[in-house]
């Protein structure tokens, strides 16, 4: 499989469909068109033409899905996805040693994974003579959509700057958790304004009017930090709070179990329960 290195992304053809890869510290991203041009599908790779000082990449799919960004455990499925390499940097990248400096004087390599951005949108594309987007209508855009484990996050432009290892995801935001296989409760539930992603411990944070809610227990807060792996989230606010029925919890942290649906307050707690006295 032929591979030319732009800077830290990695320009391929897997199977005839294309595939940018970029690297951001030690966490790979992979972004790949996952059907052909028979099928509405365009990708435009490494064009100058487009923004001066820019190697933009292009791949846009008629139906969300069809364009597939993934992490090691996340994946983002989107129709339209641009990653942006400056050119001076590729330029850096691609320049031959100097033969005659020494160790000492050699110059220090390029930051090569911290340079591209990615950007992630819904909407269908049109391209000019050059093959770069001259029109995006937004009237049948798709929302973007993250996966991980049981839980998918919808949501607008995602976005992920170079320099940084947080990406954003514009609101307002869904998530949606699953129930294990064999449950029979309902899915887990939640809305927020928006989203952040921790690229490198693939960790995803709704932000703002967060509100949750699973079966009989609705819980809000101001932030919700997922850990998929773990099972658990994160709440925290001034205060978070949790209810079921007439019991409410308290804290500047809840610890929300996401198998077991229950909720440990951390920090400044307090909490109400509905008591029968006659049992």
């Amino acid at each position: 499989m032929a591979s030319v290195i732009v800077v830290g992304a990695a320009l391929a053809l897997a199977q005839g469909l294309p595939t940018v890869t970029v690297t951001r510290g030690e966490r790979t991203i992979v972004i790949a068109q996952r059907t052909a041009g028979a099928d509405g599908a365009r990708t435009v790779l490494a064009n100058r033409n487009c923004e001066e000082g820019v190697l933009t990449n292009v791949f846009f799919g008629p139906v969300a899905g069809y364009v597939e960004t993934s992490f090691e455990e996340t994946v983002l499925l989107s129709q339209v996805a641009v990653v942006r390499v400056p050119r001076e940097r590729a330029a850096e990248a691609e320049a031959p040693a100097d033969a005659a400096a020494g160790p000492d004087d050699a110059a220090d390599p390029p930051d090569a994974g911290d340079e591209e951005t990615v950007e992630l949108y819904g909407g269908r594309v049109t391209f000019d003579r050059p093959g770069c987007i001259a029109e995006v209508d937004t009237g049948d855009a798709r929302p973007v959509e993250l996966r991980q484990g049981r839980t998918t996050v919808v949501g607008g432009r995602f976005f992920l700057d170079r320099g940084t290892d947080v990406a954003t995801m514009d609101g307002p935001v869904t998530l949606t958790r699953d129930p294990a296989e064999g449950d029979d409760r309902p899915p887990l539930e939640a809305t927020a304004g928006e989203m952040t992603f921790d690229v490198e411990r693939e960790r995803a944070t709704l932000i703002g009017a967060v509100v949750v809610t699973s079966g009989e227990r609705v819980s809000e807060a101001d932030r919700l930090e997922l850990d998929e792996a773990a099972g658990v989230a994160l709440l925290t606010g001034s205060p978070a709070v949790s209810r079921r029925g007439a019991d409410e919890v308290r804290g500047n942290a809840l610890r929300y179990d996401l198998e077991t649906d229950e909720v440990v307050a951390i920090g400044a707690v307090s909490a109400t329960f509905e008591v029968d006295l006659d049992d």
